[in-house]
């Protein structure tokens, strides 16, 4: 009976002595490797070896360690300071790989978009070029087509000046010509009705003179 009674003291002292703790979870910390017994000592047996990374839920502490539950509901003791509450390295660094993955994308096609935009950019910069070297000729032709213009325009009414005063000179010329043809016509009408008249009074006076040799007794 007092044996009895003194095992269930133990018993509860032990229940005491373990400080139950509310269930958190925790992360195995950076080994590569852990033990996973079915008590709180190294003298009780091991039930699996846990990695680093792998994730439990804390159940209750006893002096070093710390009782945990697994996610196969498997239950054991592993010393506390291998568990940790922060994400150990190797986890954190597998995260961030995961997360570095789609950046590396992300970069890779940024990367690309900018490279597409430095090469249109730089085609645009040279048809910008071109642009400008047309519009500076299309102005040296504009400014070229404005003075030959001037010179046309001034050369045409030059034009229409001579034109104006040969016709007027050719319409002087016709009435001179008009008029020494009418005076060469007149003058030598003149001339010739004044010979025409000295030849017919010469006709008069010879038949007259004809006339009077022909009459007898004149001698």
């Amino acid at each position: 009976m007092k044996k009895t009674a003194i095992v269930f003291i133990l018993g509860f002292l032990s229940i005491c002595m373990a400080a139950p703790s509310h269930a958190e979870t925790r992360y195995i910390g950076d080994l590569m490797e852990i033990t996973l017994r079915t008590g709180p000592g190294l003298n009780y047996r091991i039930i699996k070896m846990l990695k680093s990374g792998q994730t439990v839920e804390t159940l209750e502490t006893e002096d070093n360690w710390t009782r945990i539950r697994l996610s196969d509901n498997t239950t054991g003791w592993v010393f506390s300071r291998y568990v940790t509450r922060g994400k150990p390295k190797s986890l954190v660094a597998d995260s961030l790989q995961e997360e570095i993955g789609p950046l590396r994308t992300k970069v890779k096609s940024l990367t690309e978009e900018n490279q597409r935009l430095i090469k249109r950019n730089q085609e645009l910069a040279d048809e910008l070029t071109s642009t400008r070297e047309e519009l500076q000729s299309l102005e040296n032709e504009y400014a070229t087509l404005q003075e030959e213009s001037g010179d046309y325009l001034k050369l045409k009414d030059e034009h229409a000046s001579l034109t104006k005063t040969l016709e007027e000179k050719d319409q002087r010329i016709q009435t001179l010509e008009k008029q020494v043809s009418d005076a060469f016509f007149s003058a030598g009408l003149k001339w010739f009705l004044a010979g025409a008249g000295v030849l017919l009074l010469g006709m008069i006076i010879g038949n007259r003179i004809a006339s009077r040799k022909k009459r007898p007794g004149l001698r």
